[in-house]
């Protein structure tokens, strides 16, 4: 859960790559939490990255969100 504020924190400050790696991260290690808050959180941080989508590290993650 604190990757996602941590992702949103970089995309606040305008650090995509850094807020997409973040992101990646959260999808990676979420796949076994029963919690959904982690996932809430994090729709809202690829919300915002997908404005950013041209990007490769978003596009991946964006990916990665898709496929999970």
């Amino acid at each position: 859960m604190y990757t996602t504020w941590l992702a949103s924190a970089y995309v606040a400050a305008g650090e995509i790559e850094q807020a997409a790696a973040s992101a990646a991260r959260v999808l990676v290690l979420s796949v076994d939490v029963a919690s959904v808050r982690p996932r809430q959180r994090l729709a809202l941080v690829l919300g915002k990255l997908a404005h950013h989508r041209a990007l490769p590290e978003v596009a991946d993650a964006l990916e990665l969100a898709r496929t999970r």
